[in-house]
């Protein structure tokens, strides 16, 4: 349980810079490369910690894995096609931060001890 906590905590920073890098976005201002590469970076960390917790046979998080999966790729088609092109993708920013929204959430009730299954 302590790699899940730890890995929330992680994700918690991971929404927060991406939440700023979104609305930044949206209104048309200057990203700094380095905020993104830590949204990046942070959030390899928070998964391999997730991942870690499965490792040890947490199965609840898989259905998360699964998701960081779609998260990336379009976290990584956003952000390369903005550098290539210089234009947002708005719906692919908006897709990765659906589904962060949901992975997060997921991951938050089965730190907290939800059962969502019933």
């Amino acid at each position: 349980m302590i790699l899940l906590t730890a890995s929330l905590a992680v994700f918690t920073v991971v929404a927060l810079l991406g939440l700023t890098i979104a609305l930044d976005l949206f209104r048309g201002y200057p990203v700094d490369r380095r905020v993104v590469l830590t949204h990046a970076g942070l959030a390899v960390f928070g998964a391999a910690l997730a991942v870690g917790a499965a490792l040890l046979g947490d199965k609840r998080v898989y259905v998360n894995i699964a998701l960081v999966v779609v998260i990336v790729i379009l976290g990584f088609l956003a952000a390369s096609r903005r550098y290539k092109t210089g234009q947002v993708q708005k719906g692919l920013i908006v897709g990765h931060a659906s589904m962060a929204v949901i992975c997060y959430l997921i991951l938050a009730a089965v730190v907290f001890g939800l059962n969502l299954m019933g």
